[in-house]
């Protein structure tokens, strides 16, 4: 993962350089991301409504094959060839930002000076502004977690509303992770450093605004 650090320390030189602010180019660092795996995001977006068009035909293998695990494998894999569907396909916005969001955590967390120290280790030859390791933005100090548990909160509240958007299951299980999930996510960010939670904010803002887009361009295209 070193080589993912430094590459994002690199990107977060460039765009504190033309900001002036980390908490600003952490901003911009997540809006290029949104914007590099939007044909992504759209090609998820195009496989999960397929996956829900042929969802009574699973149901319909499931119900003649469910006793034999390997036959109800084959057919489903059939049927997803038979109508051209990966059923992966909408991991791949997901597998694209995990690494940037482990790269991010490991920038804050494992090494925090790497903050103040990236300007020498990306441009050892010329000047660069240092970046203070307690740089601010708003009231956060980017790497400690927010006092006010306000960003944790926040991204527990634009988690349930991003699946709450793109939910069209209506599996028990499914509704109560709608529910589960948000908790879960402000346990798990209450400790992060504030400019990882930042980060989870501002790319769950652009996502929730990414797919009201694709809904309304759906809804257009009828």
């Amino acid at each position: 993962m070193q080589f993912l650090y430094d590459i994002l320390a690199k990107a977060l030189m460039e765009l504190y350089i033309l900001t002036g602010n980390f908490g600003l180019a952490i901003i911009a660092i997540t809006i290029l991301t949104k914007i590099v795996t939007l044909p992504l995001t759209l090609k998820q977006d195009k496989s999960m409504k397929a996956m829900k068009d042929i969802q009574p035909e699973i149901d319909k293998i499931k119900e003649n094959y469910g006793h034999d695990k390997a036959l109800l494998n084959q057919k489903t894999m059939e049927l997803y060839k038979e109508r051209k569907i990966n059923p992966a396909g909408g991991c791949l916005p997901l597998l694209i930002q995990m690494p940037i969001l482990f790269a991010l955590f490991g920038v804050f967390k494992t090494n925090p000076d790497i903050i103040s120290k990236a300007g020498e280790v990306v441009y050892p030859y010329i000047y660069l502004p240092t970046i203070p390791s307690t740089e601010t933005f708003l009231w956060l100090s980017l790497g400690s977690p927010d006092p006010y548990y306000i960003f944790p909160i926040l991204n527990g509240v634009l988690s349930y509303l991003q699946q709450k958007i793109t939910s069209t299951s209506d599996n028990p299980q499914m509704k109560h992770m709608l529910y589960s999930f948000p908790v879960m996510m402000v346990f798990i960010s209450y400790k992060m450093p504030a400019g990882l939670q930042l980060y989870w904010v501002i790319s769950s803002i652009a996502g929730i605004i990414q797919q009201y887009l694709i809904i309304k361009r759906g809804e257009c295209k009828k």
